[in-house]
């Protein structure tokens, strides 16, 4: 009998040993515990009870399979020892919201059901133990030992975390956790209700699809971690949702990101529409595991696409909006792909990393959201522009109409006159516009014969328009004239006007007026030039000398002009000459004279009284200047004028020494700091003398002595002949001490100064003869060689010398060079330079005469010059396909030169419609950037 209860406590040991086996203790210092990785796992059919699962044997360590079937359960098993001292209850937790069945039950060491928990995602919430957006139960830690089983009946993939975890810790980590889903989708929330209010006001698309997916994204987080079931109290249709928003967010930020990419063609378009709308389709598939390969395949091939779509249509002017885009993107992608992949693995993510994740997100979102704001930025970048460009093109035809050389004027049908410009004013003997409207009663009081006016009208109505019908009119003092009036009948708010044009043929002389104001006036701003200011000049200093008076004289330089001109080009620095120029010349008026004396100078004359308010004018001037801003496309500039205020004294005597004093004064207001006016004294001027040209000086001499200069070349085209050889122009450049290339505009105008420029093209010369020399198949195949002489070096007989004797000791063919002089100098030094010419061209060198037309008092000097080539001046050519003035003047230039039987090249020729216009002119050369840029000799290549 002993024997028997013996054995049969060894059995009742060994069935105890083998139901604990799965034991983990709990110490009373454990705080949080992850449970899935001591559970033991078994899959069972649906039909099998907790009692028929207690004495399975083939429980395993892990999940073996990674869906159920519709007719299975997964159990779960793992007896928990607890430590004595453990008196707080402990909470066990299942992390995935998304499980359709979860059953919990506690047993004791003796098998007894201490309690059971039927929870659920298709159970109702209120019937939880805890109304939590996960699944917890609760355990009493008194309990020696409890013994847990876990029912899990789920149709998608069966990955999920379970922990144990202390009642205080756990509710210290949700209260955490909860300021972070609040933090998340809180922020999410404002930026949703900030786009949406901003989309009110500013009705911009892209604002309204963010910030609904912003707003898709909230619903998206909070149902993923479970809290949107929880305050609803519906957990049965979380998966759906899921899909369904995951289906709508992918239609809204495919929109956002097409709004951002522009150019992207609009079938792409229709097939993420597909997408999206085929995953919210998917919603409504019962199996969950098939919705989540829907939602895993659309996102993924959408993600892939989009950003594909991003790197083949990148906007040049969008950078920032397509690079911030791709990163919001990215890091949205980022996340997704990692929980995509943990997913798959079946890597269960507790809580803390799933907040991570989102968190990551909606960085994402927010990066997306300042891509947004950058792509706004550059569409208003973009409106901006447009609306300057028609203000600007206002601004230009009100210029046209206000500034035409020709007489417009507007009337109604009935000959009531409504609007003429000056020029009008002035051809029909009026001082302004107002006196000419008001005495004007009807527009037949134009013509001599007012019966003319009812012809003209006739005429337009027969055929739309009349063009350069010519008519005796008669002016205010009765005297009477010829003119060609051009005219055509608009209608204009249900009212028909006439505009007209006139202009004066009386005697024909329309090229002479153009003519002789240009060789008075600057031909870019329209102000005086430097030869008649010099003149004006020297009459007013004339006038003070012997009547005595006031006299007072300002020279201004232009600070930071060469920035625009590097920065977009002249064409931008000629604009901004010109705006200027116009701005101060309404300040001066008709007290003074203004006139442009180099590329960014100006002089203004001021006489008499107005010669007191000399420095008062200059501080208007200057503040003027200084609240200019210069638009050109995306850059906005601010620009200083140093002003130097010179008053006549007795010991001034020409005009070239006052303008040298006023120069130097304006050097010291640089030299101070820039955007300031400086008055010369007699104190200083000397410092002022020799600081202002004392640099370049050095440099320039320098230069000359250590050989720091460079030949460069740019070549000729011709235009009406096949080119057989090298043909180009010699150009000079000036090293730095770091080797950096210094252009000629900057040190040459020092070197004029101070009498260099004929040590310049002795370097010149003789370089460049050496170099042929030493380049004998290049010398072979040299047509025509362009060098340019200075006034100073035809005036220098030395420098004659010395190009004779370059000639014999280099042994260069005199046919093959051509000496460049400049308009003006020859003008100046006549006879110099017909001495110069007389010499070498009995030898066979040929001789053109650079910027032609810049002066326009040419053509009274062009027949005693034996040149054989006239360079049309660049300021008449590059634009010469808008402007039919520059047009007319360039084919009124070519037609004299070839009346004369010399050969025209045309300088600033930038693009090859320009080099066609020329061409069909038949100009015979072209130079310029659109030929070739200038280029280092020592690197020499042919001409294309």
């Amino acid at each position: 009998m002993n024997i028997f209860k013996t054995y049969l406590i060894i059995c009742v040991c060994l069935i105890s040993a083998k139901a604990f086996a799965n034991t983990l203790t709990i110490e009373d210092d454990a705080e949080s515990i992850d449970l899935a990785t001591h559970i033991e796992w078994l899959i069972t059919d649906k039909s099998n009870q907790l009692s028929d699962i207690k004495s399975h044997s083939n429980w395993q360590s892990q999940i073996t399979a990674n869906t159920l079937n519709e007719n299975q359960n997964l159990w779960g098993r793992i007896t928990l020892s607890f430590s004595p001292n453990n008196k707080e209850p402990y909470l066990l937790s299942v992390g995935n919201p998304y499980l359709n069945l979860v059953d919990i039950y506690l047993l004791d060491s003796k098998d007894r059901i201490l309690r059971s928990h039927l929870m659920g995602a298709d159970r109702q919430l209120s019937k939880r133990e805890f109304k939590h957006r996960l699944f917890v139960a609760s355990i009493n830690s008194t309990q020696d030992t409890v013994q847990v089983f876990l029912k899990v009946n789920h149709d998608g993939p069966l990955v999920f975390p379970v922990s144990l975890d202390k009642q205080s810790s756990m509710l210290i980590r949700e209260q955490i956790l909860l300021a972070v889903i609040g933090f998340i989708s809180g922020g999410l929330t404002i930026l949703s209700c900030y786009f949406l209010i901003t989309y009110i006001f500013m009705r911009s698309p892209i604002r309204f699809w963010f910030s609904l997916s912003c707003a898709g994204f909230v619903l998206l987080f909070l149902n993923t971690s479970g809290v949107l079931g929880q305050i609803i109290g519906i957990t049965a249709y979380i998966a759906n949702i899921t899909t369904i928003l995951v289906g709508a967010l992918l239609l809204t930020s495919v929109k956002v990101a097409f709004a951002i990419l522009e150019r992207v063609p609009p079938y792409w378009r229709y097939v993420f529409y597909i997408f999206g709308c085929a995953l919210m389709l998917a919603a409504f598939i019962p199996n969950n595991k098939i919705q989540i390969y829907f939602v895993l395949t659309f996102v993924s091939v959408t993600f892939i696409l989009v950003l594909g779509l991003a790197c083949l249509y990148f906007n040049a002017d969008k950078k920032a909006a397509n690079y911030l885009s791709l990163i919001g993107l990215g890091l949205i992608a980022l996340s997704s792909t990692s929980q995509i992949v943990l997913f798959y693995f079946d890597v269960s993510l507790n809580q803390s990393l799933l907040l991570i994740l989102n968190s990551v997100i909606m960085l994402g979102l927010v990066v997306i959201a300042l891509a947004i704001e950058a792509h706004e930025k550059v569409l208003t970048h973009r409106h901006n522009l447009k609306q300057l460009d028609v203000i600007n093109d206002l601004q230009h035809f009100y210029n046209l109409f206000r500034n035409s050389a020709e007489g417009l004027y507007t009337s109604s049908i009935d000959g009531q006159l409504i609007s003429v410009n000056p020029a009008m004013c002035s051809l029909f003997g009026y001082d302004n516009e107002q006196e000419m409207l008001e005495n004007i009663q009807n527009a037949n009081q134009f013509y001599a014969m007012p019966e003319d006016r009812d012809l003209l009208l006739g005429e337009i109505h027969q055929h739309g328009k009349v063009l350069g019908k010519e008519i005796k009119g008669l002016r205010k003092d009765g005297s009477e004239f010829w003119f060609s009036i051009s005219g055509q009948i608009k209608t204009e708010n249900n009212q028909r006007y006439l505009f007209g044009s006139i202009f004066d043929i009386t005697k024909r002389k329309q090229s002479d007026i153009s003519l002789e104001f240009l060789a008075t006036h600057d031909s870019l701003t329209g102000v005086f030039n430097r030869r008649e200011f010099e003149s004006r000049l020297k009459d007013a200093l004339h006038k003070v000398s012997n009547e005595g008076g006031g006299l007072t004289l300002l020279y201004l330089d232009l600070d930071q002009f060469k920035v625009v001109n590097d920065t977009c080009g002249h064409k931008a620095g000629d604009m901004l000459i010109t705006q200027l120029s116009q701005k101060i010349d309404k300040i001066v008026s008709e007290k003074g004279t203004l006139a442009r004396l180099g590329g960014d100078e100006f002089g203004i004359l001021l006489e008499e009284d107005d010669a007191q308010m000399a420095y008062l004018l200059a501080n208007k001037v200057l503040n003027t200047v200084s609240d200019f801003r210069f638009v050109w496309e995306k850059n906005i500039f601010t620009l200083g004028i140093s002003i130097g205020q010179v008053s006549w004294q007795d010991n001034i005597c020409t005009p070239e020494q006052f303008l040298s004093m006023a120069d130097s004064a304006c050097y010291m207001a640089k030299e101070r700091g820039r955007n300031q006016i400086h008055t010369y004294s007699q104190d200083d001027k000397h410092v002022q003398r020799y600081e202002s040209e004392l640099s370049w000086l050095s440099k320039i001499n320098h230069a000359l002595e250590n050989n720091h200069f460079e030949l460069y070349y740019q070549h000729y085209q011709a235009l009406n002949q096949s080119n057989t050889g090298h043909h180009y122009e010699i150009l000079i450049r000036m090293l730095d001490k770091d080797g950096n290339v210094i252009s000629p505009g900057t040190f040459l105008p020092s070197a004029e100064r101070y009498n260099l420029t004929s040590q310049i093209d002795r370097w010149v010369i003789e370089n460049y003869f050496a170099w042929l020399t030493n380049n004998p198949e290049h010398n072979a195949q040299l047509i025509q060689v362009n060098i340019n002489l200075s006034g100073h070096s035809l005036a220098d007989k030395e420098l004659k010398l010395f190009v004779l004797n370059a000639f014999e000791k280099y042994q260069v063919t005199y046919s093959k060079v051509c000496f460049e002089i400049t308009e003006s100098m020859a003008i100046l030094k006549m006879d110099e330079t017909l001495e110069f010419i007389k010499t070498f061209k009995s030898l066979g060198c040929k001789f053109a005469l650079d910027d032609f037309g810049s002066g326009f008092s040419s053509y009274n000097y062009l027949k005693s010059l034996p040149v054989q080539q006239l360079k049309i001046d660049g300021c008449f050519v590059k634009d010469i396909l808008i402007d039919p003035i520059d047009m007319a003047m360039v084919r009124s230039i070519n037609d004299v030169a070839k009346a004369m039987g010399m050969q025209t090249v045309a300088e600033f020729v930038e693009s090859p419609d320009i080099m066609v216009e020329l061409g069909k002119m038949k100009i015979d050369y072209a130079q310029g950037y659109g030929i070739a840029k200038p280029a280092p000799l020592v690197a020499f290549s042919p001409l294309n």
